[in-house]
């Protein structure tokens, strides 16, 4: 698939489909707005040198953010804000090693915005992860989602931090936060902090947070088939996070995908 190229400070993208390389950026701080009526797809490999990205999902438009995260260090916010009638649907893919602290917050600024991020995360070895995604509803009858879910192994620290604001005056608005972890191993530590921050009664909102243990049972199923430990844990991992390939649509970036998630089981 050939994709546009995202290079300058400020960017007004049409439909189509496009690529930023955070190696070969011109500018530390990208802003992205679409045109009205729009549908872009945009695919971000290696955040290195991009600290703030900036995204307008203008009136009728549907952005897809898809990001790979394969960097030693992580240290990004990105600024989402969806007007009216618009959809952003957000994904990464967190492969990144030693430290990493991504920020995303999603504005859903008029009515009938919607937003979705979704998270699939590896932490292992030492790492320590902290993953911070938040939506605001604004306006009326808008719709936002997040999904978090993580495999913690090693010595490593994996943290999923959220909240969901529903302001004054945004009635009919529904949101929704979850967050999964798999923690393999007793020295490895994981914590979900999901937050619902509600100011209207005529609404929806949910969270969840689960932390638990490898299932033993399940553990002992797969070994009883022939698999080593060391494989068996391999597969629940691919298993666990392998939906987040739904957020990429190049063949060979969902094989790269789940060539990280064996890799780094």
């Amino acid at each position: 698939m050939n994709r546009i190229s995202i290079v300058d400070n400020l960017n007004k993208v049409k439909t189509g489909d496009y690529f930023i390389d955070g190696l070969n950026i011109l500018t530390n701080n990208l802003t992205i707005e679409t045109e009205s009526c729009s549908v872009c797809d945009i695919f971000v490999k290696d955040f290195s040198k991009i600290e703030q990205l900036n995204i307008i999902v203008n009136t009728d438009s549907q952005v897809t953010l898809s990001i790979l995260g394969e960097e030693e260090i992580l240290k990004h916010k990105i600024k989402i804000k969806v007007l009216k009638n618009a959809t952003f649907n957000g994904y990464l893919a967190d492969f990144t090693k030693k430290n990493n602290d991504f920020n995303c917050l999603i504005e859903l600024a008029e009515e009938s915005a919607n937003g979705m991020f979704k998270v699939a995360s590896l932490a292992s070895l030492d790492d320590r992860k902290k993953i911070d995604i938040s939506l605001v509803h604004h306006h009326p009858k808008t719709i936002g989602k997040i999904d978090c879910f993580g495999v913690c192994k090693d010595k490593s620290k994996l943290t999923f931090l959220g909240t969901s604001h529903i302001v004054k005056g945004a009635i009919k608005s529904k949101t929704q936060q979850s967050a999964k972890v798999v923690v393999f191993d007793p020295e490895s530590n994981a914590v979900a902090k999901p937050i619902l921050k509600i100011d209207e009664n005529e609404i929806e909102a949910s969270h969840a947070a689960v932390i638990g243990r490898i299932n033993d049972e399940h553990l002992f199923y797969l070994t009883s088939r022939g698999l080593s430990e060391a494989e068996a844990k391999d597969l629940i991992t691919l298993g666990y996070l392998k939906p987040i390939l739904v957020g990429f649509k190049e063949e060979e970036i969902k094989k790269r995908i789940s060539s990280l998630i064996e890799g780094r089981a």
